[in-house]
This record gives structure tokens, sequence and C-alpha cells, in this order.
């Protein structure tokens, strides 16, 4: 049964989205819908001493309306050495510091443009070190059509699906009726609540980070074991 998940790319997004990947056969990255300001397109959460805050990539002033796929990096600004300074700073001393912040660098000294290709690199180079056997496309590439229902039935019925991965806050949105006359099914995975040794926050655990504050202190070996 060939199982696909649609999601928008974000930037270092958090552990819960790898562990969906890894019940997929397909990864569609819903690239072609507006840009969201307020969400994590181009900024995630990092921590130290009990404490988060954000790590944001700079983009270029963009309409209301632009596409993901349109939104330019502001590479003008230093942003590249700034949140490799606030690696260093939050992280140093975990236990996976070397292979994870090369694996970083790898990536942003690609110097990408645009903010979609850094987004989708950044999850393909990591889902690949943990071994997720996933098949990646974009909802751009696919011509998905429509909204909401629309476009998520479109991209399945592109690439076959037989059964739709997604989140429990989709039951918001979805006409699960559109989906059951396509017969295709939904599958609603709750978000799983991790607590795992932080040496970058021994005395309180930083719930809901970037998936890198986890490989930072667990490695990629230790998620192939879920």
């Amino acid at each position: 049964m060939t199982k696909t998940l649609v999601h928008q790319p974000e930037f270092f997004p958090w552990i819960n989205l790898f562990i969906k990947i890894g019940y997929c056969d397909f990864f569609i990255f819903l690239d072609s819908v507006q840009y969201s300001r307020r969400s994590f397109q181009n900024r995630n959460l990092i921590g130290k001493d009990g404490s988060f805050f954000y790590i944001t990539v700079p983009i270029k002033y963009c309409e209301r309306d632009t596409l993901i796929k349109d939104i330019k990096i502001d590479n003008t600004k230093s942003w590249i050495e700034d949140h490799i300074k606030k690696f260093h700073f939050c992280y140093k001393k975990t236990k996976f510091f070397k292979p994870v912040i090369n694996l970083i660098e790898t990536e942003f000294y690609k110097k990408y443009e645009y903010l979609n290709e850094l987004n989708q690199g950044l999850t393909k180079t990591i889902a690949k070190k943990m071994d997720l056997k996933c098949n990646f496309f974009s909802s751009t590439n696919l011509s998905g059509k429509g909204k909401k229902t629309e476009i998520i039935l479109d991209l399945c019925n592109k690439i076959k699906a037989l059964k739709y991965i997604t989140g429990t806050g989709s039951k918001l949105y979805l006409d699960e009726e559109k989906f059951k006359k396509k017969q295709i099914e939904i599958n609603y995975l709750e978000a799983k609540s991790f607590q795992y040794f932080q040496e970058n926050s021994k005395k309180k655990f930083i719930t809901n980070l970037s998936i890198i504050d986890y490989l930072f202190n667990l490695g990629f070996e230790e998620f192939k074991k879920k």
C-alpha cells in the first residue's frame, strides 16, 4: 500500500516530522502554496540550560501572497555565521556535535538562493543519514492544484497513493468523505512526546525543539532504533 505524506518545507523540522517520514513511501514538499510568516518555514527552536530561542533565516521582501517556492533568502545578512555561533554556544559539549555540525555547515555553505531549496536540502540530507527510505517530491514539480483537501487529493492521485499519513491537526480542515470517494485511507498520527538526555540542558528538559537538538545529543544511529 503506497503511503504518502504532504507537508510544507520547514527549517530544521522537529523530530515528529521525521517519524512520519519513516512511515511513508513518498514525501511531498508542499511548496506551491502561500508562504506563512508565522510558521516554522524560516525559523526553528534550539535550547540551552532550560531555555529556548529562535534561529531565523532572513528573507528578502516579498508580497503577502508569495508562494513558498518563490521566497528568497537574504544572503546579504551574515545569518550562516550567526547560526553556527549559536550551535557552538548551545551544543559544543554534546556527544555528536562534530558530525552534526559538519552536516549543517556542508548544507549551509551551498549558499542556497531560495528558502525552499535550503529546507528541502536539509530535510533530505538528515533523512538520508537516518536511513529513511522515502522518495521525495515537490508539489510544484507535480503541478498540484487546489487548496486544502483538494490539493492533497490531487497530489495523492498523481502518485497513486492509497494511504495518506498526516498529523491529528489535519482533522480541522480535511474533508474525509472526499478521500473515501477516491479510496484513499487517512492515517492520523499523534505527535509523540520525547524525553531524552540533553547535555546542553541537564537540569531541565526543553521540549519541542528542532530535530538538531535531538541529533546533537543522541546522533543519527539512535533514531534508527525507533
